[in-house]
């Protein structure tokens, strides 16, 4: 009985865990040379607030946040910001989904009972995740993408841009042009 609570705190701390060991998940088009791309823009689209319901998880200042890591880190891969002619799309998407885990704890009843009784034990969370994308204007479509599980509202003012930094270098540690800023 006490292996199946163990197991049930493993897995709840496993769905609450840390962004920074979740996987990513990350896939590009293999016909595209990313070297012969230069130029690139954010989408401003992306800027705005989409999750209304979810003020802690997504809001204006997280927006900002990332939008500013995804220009640097375009930046770092050698592209140049152009927004009058760019090749590329840079932006990305939060989903956040509300979720539920159901439990299953069995104990005895009391000492003289010989059939344990089972009650359904149902935690309610809510999932995050970050996905950047960048999109090639004369392609019309997705070129690249990663995304990770993240958690915006685990941390405070002072250390969310930290947090969000590491989160998108994570995520274009996948991007296939290596290229440094010149």
């Amino acid at each position: 009985m006490k292996t199946l609570k163990t197991l049930s705190v493993i897995f709840l701390l496993t769905v609450f865990g840390c962004a920074s060991t979740e996987a990513v998940l990350a896939e590009f088009d293999e016909s595209v040379d990313f070297d012969n791309y230069n130029t690139f823009v954010i989408c401003l689209d992306d800027m705005f607030v989409e999750n209304v319901n979810y003020p802690n998880y997504d809001n204006n200042k997280v927006r900002e946040l990332i939008g500013n890591a995804v220009e640097n880190e375009m930046i770092s891969k050698g592209h140049k910001t152009n927004v009058l002619e760019p090749q590329l799309q840079a932006g990305f998407k939060l989903l956040v989904e509300q979720k539920e885990a159901t439990f299953y704890d069995c104990k005895e009843q009391d000492e003289y009972s010989y059939w344990a009784e089972c009650t359904i034990n149902t935690t309610v969370y809510t999932e995050e995740t970050l996905v950047v994308y960048v999109s090639s204007f004369d392609k019309n479509q997705i070129i690249w993408q990663a995304s990770i599980k993240c958690d915006m509202s685990r941390y405070n003012k002072k250390k969310l841009p930290e947090y969000v930094n590491e989160l998108v270098e994570t995520l274009f540690n996948e991007y296939p042009k290596v290229g440094q800023t010149l």
